[in-house]
C-alpha cells in the first residue's frame, strides 16, 4: 500500500497573504476566550495545513467536511480542489471562528454546532473525506466515541477521515485511547513523520472506512 508521504497532493504556491496576521490574531483570541473549545493556541502552520489537505483524495464535486476548522487553513486548500457542484460542510464551536469562516468563505457551509451533530448536515454515507482540526485529547472518552460514531456514520464507503494531532501529546492517556479508536473503527490507519514546522510540532494521520 502506497505510504501517507507518498500519496500527498502537492498544492499550489501563493503569494504571501497579508491578512494572515490578523486572522492568527483572531484565532489567539478565540483560544483565550474559549481554550477547551479551541483546542490550539497559534493555527495550524502551512507546511502542516498542506499536509493534511494534500492526504485527502476526493473529486471535485464531492461532499468534503470539516470539523473544528478554526480560522480556515484547511478551508482554502480544500476549496480550491472543489467546483461549484462539490459541498464543503464546516462545524465549528468558536463563535469567533464561526464569524471568521463565513466572512472568508461564503460558498462553504458553516455551522455553529458541535461535530457530534454532523448527521443533521450530511446525510449517512455521503462524504468523500472528512477533515479533523479537533482536539481529541481535551475530549472525555464518551464524547470522542459519540463523534467518532458520526464520523463513521457520515463517511462513503472508502471515505477518508484525515486530522492531525501535536507530537508532545502522542502518549497522553486520551489521545492514545483515540488512537485505538480509529484503528478499531477504520480499515486502515497510517501516520506522517513529525512536521517540526508548526506551533506546536505536529503529524497528520489518515484513516479509511471500510468499503
Amino acid at each position: 500500500m502506497m505510504r501517507l508521504v507518498e500519496r500527498m497532493k502537492p498544492i499550489e504556491e501563493t503569494a504571501p497573504n497579508p491578512n494572515v496576521s490578523a486572522r492568527a490574531w483572531r484565532f489567539v483570541q478565540a483560544f483565550i476566550r474559549e481554550p477547551l473549545k479551541v483546542g490550539a493556541i497559534w493555527p495550524s502552520s502551512q507546511q502542516l495545513s498542506e499536509a493534511v489537505a494534500g492526504a485527502c483524495s476526493f473529486a471535485p464535486d464531492d461532499t468534503i467536511v470539516e470539523l473544528g476548522p478554526g480560522t480556515g487553513n484547511f478551508t482554502e486548500l480544500l476549496l480550491r480542489r472543489l467546483n461549484p457542484a462539490g459541498r464543503l460542510v464546516a462545524l465549528e464551536l468558536s463563535a469567533t471562528n464561526v464569524k471568521v469562516l463565513k466572512q472568508r468563505f461564503p460558498q462553504s457551509e458553516i455551522h455553529f454546532d458541535s461535530a457530534e451533530h454532523l448527521a443533521s448536515f450530511v446525510p449517512a454515507g455521503t462524504a468523500r473525506c472528512i477533515v479533523s482540526g479537533l482536539a481529541w485529547g481535551n475530549m472525555m472518552p464518551a464524547l470522542q466515541d459519540r463523534i467518532m460514531n458520526a464520523i463513521v456514520t457520515a463517511l462513503a464507503p472508502g471515505g477518508e477521515f484525515v486530522g492531525f494531532a501535536y507530537s508532545h501529546a502522542r502518549y497522553y492517556p486520551t489521545t492514545v485511547r483515540f488512537r485505538r479508536l480509529m484503528q478499531e473503527r477504520f480499515a486502515t490507519f497510517e501516520t506522517t513523520p513529525t512536521i517540526w514546522r508548526n506551533v506546536p510540532p505536529a503529524y497528520v494521520y489518515r484513516c479509511e472506512k471500510r468499503s
